[in-house]
């Protein structure tokens, strides 16, 4: 889909950056039991700048991911959470939410003056790093606004628009919404992953017990190595939109890729698991891409070409449906690129 060497020499470029990340992933593997698909989901948010939702009961540990990742990075200060950092944002969502406790109060200084200025440090608008916890019970003011950060990373601020801080958003919620309003912004996070309750197996439950009991009442170690990884991604994806302006990172015409992307798309469709629209499309093939280079950087020797594999077909039903059907999931796992 890609022309091979260019991958290639994306992926040498950026290695070390991609090494850091993977390291991540490890520590973040060693830390959460079961996790394994939520930890990779959140890897190629973090690499692609896409949104992530994570959607599972209370008690799955999904804030408590993304609070590790962000204190791994220095975003976060693990040891002490109301240590506010400057490039962070979280928030609990309630259908009593008011947009100024996201936003920032007007000061009421101010008002008598007849100034409207909002007191807007610390708010979401100029946060690197957004994580917004049940974002499904905002109300429509608020749902609104989310949806103006995730299409255009813009702020409407009495009918001024902003330039928002934000790199990385992050969700979660108990459950998948119904109603077409919130449909509206479930469809904008394009990487989506379930997290459930670890299966009632002893070995499962032994490893649950020891990882959750070193989580919760231990302190973890201060891990400062990590830092850059943030900026690290952003410099990546400048690299990848610097390609694309000189041609050299283009998607090719007539790949076996699309015949066997077409197959799964139609089966997606068919069986009603999404409607696969074409923003989702383009915004899926560009995580793809980030997946494949990811991982050859973490491997022994980077060859001199790279193509989309089936590893990079199989993302779909892992992260990209709005429900899913195991008979359904399984065959499209199983779907192989053939050329002619």
């Amino acid at each position: 889909m890609f022309k091979p060497e260019v991958l290639a020499e994306l992926t040498r470029t950026h290695q070390p950056a991609l090494r850091n990340l993977r390291a991540v992933e490890k520590i973040l593997l060693e830390r959460f039991v079961g996790l394994e698909e939520p930890i990779r989901a959140l890897v190629l948010a973090v690499a692609s700048g896409e949104p992530l939702l994570l959607v599972g009961p209370p008690g799955t540990a999904k804030s408590r991911l993304i609070r590790a990742f962000c204190g791994l990075t220095g975003v976060l200060d693990e040891h002490d959470f109301s240590h506010n950092q400057d490039g962070y944002f979280e928030y609990l969502l309630t259908p009593f939410t008011e947009p100024g406790e996201l936003f920032g109060f007007y000061d009421i200084s101010q008002i008598s003056k007849g100034q409207l200025n909002r007191l807007d440090k610390g708010m979401m608008q100029n946060a690197t790093v957004v994580y917004l916890d049940e974002v499904f019970n905002g109300s429509s003011a608020i749902l609104n606004s989310i949806l103006a950060f995730m299409n255009e990373r813009i702020f409407h601020d009495r009918g001024v628009r902003k330039r928002v801080a934000m790199q990385y958003l992050f969700a979660a919620s108990n459950q998948v919404p119904e109603t077409a309003e919130l449909r509206a912004v479930y469809d904008r996070f394009v990487l989506r992953c379930e997290v459930a309750n670890v299966k009632a197996e002893p070995k499962e439950l032994e490893a649950l017990v020891l990882a959750g009991w070193l989580e919760t009442y231990s302190r973890q170690p201060k891990r400062s190595n990590h830092a850059h990884l943030l900026g690290e991604m952003e410099t990546l994806r400048q690299s990848i939109a610097t390609f694309t302006d000189q041609g050299k990172l283009v998607p090719q015409r007539e790949q076996p890729f699309y015949k066997s992307l077409a197959q799964i798309v139609q089966n997606a469709r068919q069986y009603e698991l999404s409607e696969m629209s074409n923003r989702r499309l383009v915004k899926i093939v560009y995580i793809m891409l980030i997946h494949r280079i990811y991982e050859a950087a973490n491997t022994d020797n980077i060859p001199t070409a790279l193509a989309l594999r089936e590893d990079e077909l199989r993302l779909i039903p892992r992260f990209f449906l709005d429900r899913t059907e195991t008979d359904i999931v399984e065959r499209m796992k199983r779907v192989e690129i053939r050329n002619g």
